[in-house]
């Protein structure tokens, strides 16, 4: 067989070692220009690659794995769909590896617009009380590497991308759940209807013996539920905020664990909420920072579309001063605006993204900003005793920072050393 990987990116990687164990004829098109470790690597295996674009090479293959990034347009993808060319990615290519191995594991997928990652995470915390589980795909280890270092375990724990799903070819989890549909990748997804369709390809392949396991309050999905052959079982929103823990106290907590309480039962196991006192929030959600001087710093940098923003601003009273930072995702911010009119002071916008806001914040009290700096030395001097400083930035990070979680943790040193008096 002949593989081409379009995209040479963390998941790719994993799968190029894997295929190179096997023997197989490896091919690597990577769009933009490589690193010098990438270029190495690939002349150590005796590899042939192209870099800085797609060419026709691309098409001597019998198979093309292509990474999650990879525009639907693109034009290498539709000769290749005119040449007849098997096009897979790597979550569903990986599942299909495992039976040739002899692993069957019970596998779990989820994905949503928002809660995917402390969804999964919550899961795998439970379900880790009674079997051994592998967390993997956007969150924990690259599926492949499972393959790469024979990882195995009896429940195998996915959380997916629209990306992922798009690509996907006969995907099939025992259990498949979606979360929440927001409006969300708008400036990768053509319209709503071609998201929520990605989204809705996690189930797709199940049959009757499968479970989906929905969010019943969310009007894509209930309104989706006709193309789901497998049993469908909404969530248990069976307790109240005043049960969970207190470092999970916020409302967008209450979906989180409603979805893993389901999940955990439909696989059948019990989930007591107790189980959650030792669950470890993941950073950069709603996490909270520090105090100064009656002013609390709370970081939700994973926070990159209007729909996380709204649920984070939710669970403060008026009180908030609220950073929105980095690129926008070509969003209706109609229902952030309401949301912000109840419950902010000030906002504050910095980089592309205010130019995306700025239309909406009629009545609001807004300022832009050069900097995230900028913005936490401004908003500490107007801030008032009991007052909320939070970074969510509603965009992402990639104009000013590699990832989220380093823009979180540069605003989370922003605020100690304003703490330090160092503004």
């Amino acid at each position: 067989m002949k593989y081409t990987l379009l995209g040479f990116g963390i998941s790719n990687k994993e799968i190029l070692k894997y295929l190179l164990k096997k023997g197989e004829n490896v091919f690597v098109s990577e769009g933009k220009k490589l690193s010098e470790i990438d270029r190495e690597f690939l002349h150590s295996f005796g590899v042939e690659f192209e870099e800085n674009g797609h060419t026709e090479k691309v098409l001597d293959s019998d198979v093309i794995l292509v990474s999650p990034g990879i525009h639907f347009e693109n034009e290498i993808i539709k000769k290749a769909k005119e040449n007849n060319i098997k096009i897979d990615t790597e979550i569903s290519f990986c599942l299909k590896e495992f039976e040739k191995i002899n692993w069957f594991p019970y596998v779990i997928a989820v994905t949503g617009s928002v809660g995917k990652s402390t969804t999964v995470s919550m899961i795998q915390h439970v379900l880790n009380k009674y079997k051994r589980t592998l967390l993997a795909g956007n969150i924990g280890i690259p599926i492949a590497k499972l393959l790469n270092d024979d990882l195995r375990a009896d429940y195998l724990i996915l959380e997916v991308s629209s990306f992922q799903l798009f690509w996907s070819d006969k995907f099939k989890p025992n259990i498949s759940s979606i979360l929440n549909i927001y409006p969300n990748h708008l400036n990768w997804h053509p319209d709503m209807n071609h998201y929520i369709n990605s989204k809705f390809k996690i189930a797709l392949s199940q049959d009757e013996n499968d479970f989906f396991v929905y969010n019943p309050n969310d009007e894509y999905i209930v309104k989706n539920l006709g193309k789901v052959k497998a049993k469908k079982v909404p969530f248990k929103y069976d307790f109240e905020i005043k049960e969970l823990p207190e470092h999970l106290r916020y409302k967008q907590t209450i979906e989180n664990v409603a979805a893993a309480k389901t999940i955990v039962e439909v696989a059948g196991f019990e989930f007591n909420i107790d189980f959650l006192e030792d669950f470890e929030k993941l950073p950069h959600r709603m996490e909270y920072v520090t105090e100064i001087n009656g002013v609390k710093f709370f970081n939700d940098s994973k926070a990159t579309n209007a729909a996380a923003v709204i649920r984070a601003v939710e669970n403060f009273d008026g009180k908030l001063h609220l950073i929105m930072a980095g690129i926008g995702k070509n969003e209706d911010y109609t229902l952030l605006r309401k949301v912000l009119k109840n419950s902010v002071k000030t906002v504050a916008l910095v980089g592309p993204i205010a130019k995306d806001v700025k239309p909406y914040l009629d009545g609001i009290n807004f300022m832009e900003c050069s900097s995230i700096n900028e913005a936490v030395n401004h908003l500490f001097r107007i801030a008032n005793p009991g007052d909320v400083i939070m970074l969510s930035p509603g965009g992402a990070s990639f104009d000013a920072f590699k990832n989220f979680e380093e823009r979180g943790e540069y605003f989370k040193q922003l605020v100690f050393q304003l703490k330090e008096g160092k503004s």
